[in-house]
């Protein structure tokens, strides 16, 4: 099976949780080794790893076919991966950076965004993100649909990545760019009782272009797995078996350890070497489980209850100007919600 690398922040009980990541490539049957730069708890507590070891170990040892990058909010590890990146092998790269939330809150310090633009996205191959970070990326204000269209392909031009870019204000739509060849994706509704939170997209592309298939049939199944619309044995050949009831628990004499699984989940205070145990009962998606609140933290936004997409924080840009100025969403980003809720209606 091939290796599938990833890397991201996690935060308790929130959509950045890496046992998606986990659950996707173990689904696709892939090997995952996910590892984890700063862990952030429902209280806000913090907890960072220096993860530069670590991501030498995976490339070294590890031969992974493909490094998929979520949210990262330490600026010092999006330049190191773009270091790490520029010495090794040519390898596809899937980024879902999360610069900005799909409601419009920005969720990094401006030392990561440019971070991202200055050192790591010229090595991304597939760039997942949203309407208000297509409008960051291009410096387009997009106002109506085409303009979407018009944003994806400027982002393309200066970064020379393929784009998918999903919103909500596309009405059940999505925008792929794939070189020159632009398109339209519509986005059927997913079944009745699917949990479309079971599954992570970036880890489900990656997974899907070890099997061979083009970049656009790679983020197509991915669209579909994701929204319970296609199946893992597309991909994999081997046909899902059904599910058996639960036999009932039987008292055992003594508890005998798991084996380790297949899967390298590295997170603050753990060694790579240090295989996670039991992860189907640690880091399976528990659908049934309460929802607690999202948690906050000093590097997304001290202040969520301020109005979405407040950047009066952000450092001053003391180094040359990029394609758009992070501080220039606080006016654009108005406009922008009002267009999409515009589209909506």
């Amino acid at each position: 099976m091939k290796t599938i690398a990833a890397i991201a922040d996690s935060i308790e009980n929130s959509a950045f949780d890496p046992s998606r990541c986990v659950a996707t490539i173990q689904e696709l049957k892939c090997d995952p080794i996910v590892m984890v730069s700063s862990s952030y708890g429902a209280d806000g507590t913090c907890e960072k790893l220096d993860v530069t070891e670590l991501v030498d170990s995976v490339f070294a040892e590890c031969d992974p076919a493909v490094f998929s990058v979520g949210y990262l909010t330490d600026e010092s590890v999006v330049r190191y991966l773009g270091e790490k990146l520029a010495s090794v092998k040519k390898l596809p790269v899937i980024s879902r950076p999360c610069l900005i939330s799909d409601s419009g809150d920005i969720l990094v310090e401006e030392g990561v965004y440019h971070a991202f633009t200055e050192q790591f996205i010229e090595h991304v191959k597939i760039l997942i993100i949203n309407n208000f970070e297509a409008e960051l990326l291009s410096g387009i204000e997009c106002l109506m649909e085409q303009d979407y269209m018009r944003a994806a392909k400027k982002v393309h031009n200066l970064y020379g990545c393929h784009v998918v870019l999903t919103a909500e204000a596309l009405n059940n739509k999505a925008v792929i760019c794939i070189g020159e060849r632009s398109m339209w994706k519509d986005l059927d509704p997913s079944p009745k009782d699917f949990d479309k939170k079971r599954y992570e997209l970036a880890s489900a592309i990656s997974c899907a272009l070890t099997y061979g298939i083009s970049s656009l049939e790679s983020i197509e199944f991915a669209i579909g797995f994701c929204d319970g619309l296609r199946k893992a044995s597309e991909l994999t050949g081997e046909e899902e078996a059904q599910e058996e009831p639960e036999p009932e628990p039987v008292q055992a004499e003594a508890e005998v350890e798991k084996p380790a699984q297949s899967v390298s989940f590295v997170s603050p205070g753990k060694a790579l070497r240090d295989i996670a145990r039991n992860l189907d009962a640690e880091f399976a998606p528990q659908d049934n489980r309460q929802s607690a609140p999202v948690a906050v933290t000093s590097v997304i936004d001290e202040n969520l209850g301020r109005p979405k997409g407040e950047v009066s924080d952000l450092k001053e840009k003391k180094h040359g100007d990029s394609v758009t100025e992070l501080q220039a969403l606080k006016e654009r980003l108005e406009k922008l919600r009002e267009a999409s809720s515009n589209l909506s209606s």
